[in-house]
């Protein structure tokens, strides 16, 4: 009996030393194993990762940044940062024109009406010049205007004699604000622009001259035409003379065009607007403006 535990106790030991041996062999071997795993998936990473950088930079190089209003910008209206937001377009379909810099575009003017999201280039701004310190607000309700003129509408002012003689008075200048009432137009003049401005209402109250304005068709593209009527020196003494001659004239210009206003008015209510248009359209000719219709009639005050 004895014999037998001791034999039993024995086997037991070489079971046990058995089983911690395959034990440790068994966990050497998952040991290996977890390590092969651990540097496969770390190789595998670092190879992910370097695939993910070269496919960035591929990327990076592929597109380009450029700067495109976040909202439409109107005619004649001044960019801000705020107006802008940065957009990534391929770079093989952009033309090289393309404005990547805000700072080549901040403080400029848009030539053009541009919608949102729309790359910008540089030949679709202008570059905004310092504002001249002798600009002014003139208003003037002696300007006979398109039917089509209205807020930020940009337009030559001319001055048209009975002799058929007709010259810019005033070149590009934008509608600041038009009065619908009265046909009052707002524009920004300089210092020459009034003097010249005012040798013209008295011209036009002396000789029964007209002054009216036309619109331009592309604001944006069309240059500026360049001024070509001459101050008359006569005038500009006789406005040295009697200042007061300046707010006459305007006066009566003023009077002209209201009384021709109320006088289409008139016509407008008792008729359709159907009619009242065809009538304009063939007493008109080729523009509202015309020898006969579009000219103020003025005579000198006694």
């Amino acid at each position: 009996m004895f014999k037998l535990r001791r034999k039993t106790r024995h086997l037991l030991f070489a079971g046990a030393a058995g089983f911690i041996l395959s034990a440790l062999i068994a966990g050497s071997l998952w040991l290996a194993y977890a390590q092969q795993v651990r540097e496969a998936r770390q190789a595998a990473e670092e190879r992910w990762n370097q695939e993910l950088s070269a496919l960035k930079e591929a990327v990076e190089h592929s597109t380009v940044k450029v700067w495109v209003p976040s909202k439409p910008l109107e005619t004649g209206q001044m960019i801000t940062l705020e107006d802008l937001t940065q957009q990534e377009l391929p770079k093989d379909r952009i033309p090289d024109q393309l404005l990547t810099s805000s700072e080549d575009i901040v403080g400029r003017v848009a030539k053009l009406s541009l919608p949102a999201n729309m790359p910008l280039a540089d030949n679709l701004l202008w570059e905004n010049e310092p504002l001249a310190h002798d600009l002014r607000y003139r208003e003037m309700g002696f300007i006979q205007l398109p039917e089509a003129a209205g807020n930020g509408s940009m337009v030559d002012v001319r001055i048209q004699f009975p002799t058929g003689q007709d010259y810019i008075l005033l070149s590009k200048k934008k509608i600041s604000e038009l009065r619908d009432q009265d046909g009052v137009v707002t524009m920004t003049l300089d210092e020459k622009e009034l003097l010249s401005l005012s040798s013209a209402i008295v011209d036009a109250y002396l000789h029964k001259a007209s002054i009216y304005a036309l619109l331009y068709v592309e604001p944006g593209i069309q240059a500026e035409a360049i001024p070509t009527y001459p101050a008359n020196e006569a005038v500009l003494q006789l406005m040295k003379k009697d200042p007061n001659i300046v707010k006459q004239a305007e006066l009566e210009l003023a009077a002209s065009a209201r009384a021709r206003l109320d006088g289409e008015l008139a016509v407008l209510d008792g008729q359709s607007s159907a009619a009242y248009a065809a009538s304009l359209s063939s007493a008109s000719g080729q523009q509202r403006i015309s020898d006969n219709e579009a000219q103020f009639v003025m005579s000198p005050s006694d």
